[in-house]
């Protein structure tokens, strides 16, 4: 009689740590020796369910047989739940054995013809599927309690890998250099320096390129990446009813971050904020024809004596469709019109003076607000300690599940108060950089304009005009709407100008 070996185990640990199929074919080998069966051949499923029909390696018995019709073969298992763990799988396979007139052996359980025998073997088949949901519910439920804890169990996203760790046993840590540059791409989409997730794909492309990394973003991977809060060092599975939490392990990015991430992934993006931009050419898209209304475009065209960069417009509509505008007369003309635009020195450098007071109330708000918030998370500590002590101590059910709602309530209060407690608001040392920053390029627009990279020369674009330009062919740029903080700025100090309040009693952060 000539044997044919089959192995299965379900799991990847089991395949990388070579017990499983290793010893399962020993086991057969010796008792396919002790029947004196010749064994020609062996087939391993690695990693695959015992509940699915539909197997690799069982597959490629049956063709292996369906090749030897001539031949008489026994098929040895080492245990019936290698053959499957699903009672309607178990009926199809042995379906398919008895057609092709092929003999089971199984080294725990004797096959025969008897109706006894039968309905054994389907006992034990209904043994091991309720085995194998019984297992799985144990993995989900010591799972989901993981994720109560703040650990993540599922597969670590890009950027993050399991470490080993002596107290929380595996727990989240930044992969580098992943890390790093998807915390870069990450804030630059949140400070609008990246508009789009195409943008966000692009920069996260390039990055690894630049790094030697192999890994290449998906357009699905860039917008899980934004939309992660493991990032941010929370964690949320709505599948199993675990609701936004703080994790155990520390996140790269700030929650304020996120925050803003997601707020600006739920606004409608703005359809003049194409993605077709080149260096070349930064006024394209963002300057409009005035007779039709739509963007113009650009390029290089070749002329006689060469190749020329010119702006158009290529609306079918338009009267001066393909009517070209020289690179070099629609830039400079911008260059004037973004100076004429500029605002006086002294009123910048009152602005100044006016944000760093603003600011100085806004810390001391904030101090006040964050006591209170201390104070909240501490009296719900004080209440949880005193609910769970009662609700140890009752007998009655009813009461018992009372007190463990209020706990439930009160746990998520303190989530909540954890979470503000974790907002880490700019330092005044920040605050200043950052505003004098902001304040010397609208004072030297120019230098930003100047520059070498697209994204300096939009946000001078966004910093000083609240929407697209529009040019004439004839007279060149009409009137230019300001963007809202340039024209207050230029408002400053008459008498009608609003009083400039910063948003909330807390001072402003990455979140603001």
């Amino acid at each position: 009689m000539k044997a044919i070996i089959y192995c299965r185990v379900s799991s990847q640990r089991q395949v990388d740590e070579g017990n499983g199929l290793g010893s399962q074919e020993q086991r057969c080998r010796v008792y396919a020796k002790n029947k004196n069966y010749e064994v020609v051949r062996v087939f391993l499923d690695e990693a695959i369910s015992g509940s699915l029909f539909e197997r690799p390696a069982m597959r490629s018995l049956l063709k292996f047989i369906d090749e030897n019709p001539r031949e008489d073969f026994v098929v040895i298992f080492d245990d019936l739940s290698r053959y499957s763990r699903d009672v309607k799988v178990h009926i199809q396979l042995t379906a398919e054995f008895k057609s092709r007139g092929v003999k089971r052996e199984c080294l725990n359980f004797v096959f025969d013809d008897s109706e006894e025998s039968e309905m054994a073997e389907l006992m034990v088949a209904v043994a091991n599927q309720y085995q194998r949901k019984s297992n799985r519910r144990q993995v989900v439920q010591k799972m989901k309690a993981r994720l109560e804890k703040g650990y993540w169990p599922f597969m670590p996203p890009i950027g993050l890998i399991n470490k080993k760790d002596d107290f929380h046993g595996k727990i989240l840590i930044p992969h580098e250099p992943y890390a790093a540059l998807i915390k870069t791409a990450i804030e630059k989409y949140s400070d609008g320096l990246l508009l789009t997730q195409e943008e966000v794909k692009r920069f996260l492309h390039d990055s690894f390129v630049k790094a030697g990394l192999q890994n290449r973003i998906a357009r699905s991977t860039t917008q899980e990446i934004l939309e992660n809060p493991l990032y941010a060092g929370y964690i949320a599975y709505e599948p199993w009813g675990v609701h936004f939490q703080k994790a155990k392990h520390e996140g790269f990015i700030s929650i304020e971050t996120f925050n803003k991430v997601q707020r600006r992934l739920n606004e409608r993006s703005k359809p003049w904020k194409r993605i077709d931009y080149t260096i070349d050419f930064p006024l394209r898209t963002h300057v409009l024809c005035d007779n039709c209304g739509k963007p113009l475009t650009a390029s290089w065209n070749t002329g006689r004596n060469g190749r020329y960069p010119n702006y158009f417009c290529r609306n079918k509509d338009c009267k001066f469709r393909w009517k070209t505008i020289s690179k070099h007369r629609i830039e400079p003309e911008f260059e004037f019109l973004l100076l004429s635009k500029k605002p006086a020195e002294e009123k910048i450098d009152l602005a100044k003076l006016v944000f760093n007071e603003r600011w100085s109330l806004a810390m001391a708000n904030y101090e006040e607000w964050r006591s209170k918030i201390e104070r909240e998370a501490k009296e719900a500590n004080e209440k949880i300690d005193w609910y769970a002590e009662r609700a140890w101590k009752a007998r009655d059910e009813a009461i018992a599940q009372t007190y463990e709602d209020k706990i439930k309530e009160l746990r998520n209060s303190l989530t909540l108060a954890e979470q503000n407690l974790d907002k880490k608001p700019y330092t005044s040392e920040e605050f200043g950089t950052a505003s004098n920053r902001v304040l010397n390029t609208l004072k030297n627009p120019m230098d930003m304009w100047k520059s070498d990279d697209y994204i300096d020369k939009r946000t001078i674009l966004y910093m000083y005009f609240e929407g697209q330009l529009r040019y004439d062919y004839k007279m060149g740029f009409g009137t230019a709407s300001l963007a809202y903080p340039v024209k207050l700025i230029g408002e400053l100090g008459q008498a009608k100008m609003p009083l400039v309040e910063m948003s909330g009693s807390e001072p402003e952060s990455e979140q603001n």
